[in-house]
């Protein structure tokens, strides 16, 4: 039963969410914190992959930014990412950019 419920919760919370290509294409991935002077955080997002070497690595980005998108940003920035031999995982914040300050 518990590893039931295991596989249940992994494969929930790891999904990617469904994002239109237009909509992917519009987030943008900020140059610098400046450039994010005045948005609204909307949190931290990550993906992660078993693949190994940078497909692995372009396939957590991809859903960290997905799941920004998702969430409403117009702009990200990558926080964090690590690579082990087992997996990869990559965190993102989103912003709204939307009403600069």
């Amino acid at each position: 039963m518990r590893r039931c419920l295991f596989s249940i919760l992994l494969v929930a919370c790891s999904t990617v969410p469904n994002v239109s290509p237009e909509r992917l294409a519009a987030v943008r991935e900020a140059e610098d914190e400046g450039t994010l002077k005045g948005c609204k955080r909307l949190g931290r997002f990550s993906g992660s992959s078993t693949q190994a070497g940078d497909a692995g690595l372009d396939q957590a980005r991809t859903e960290a930014r997905a799941k920004c998108a998702a969430a409403g940003a117009t702009d990200f920035a990558f926080a964090n990412e690590s690579v082990t031999p087992d997996a990869t995982t990559v965190a993102a914040i989103a912003y709204d950019c939307t009403e600069r300050k």
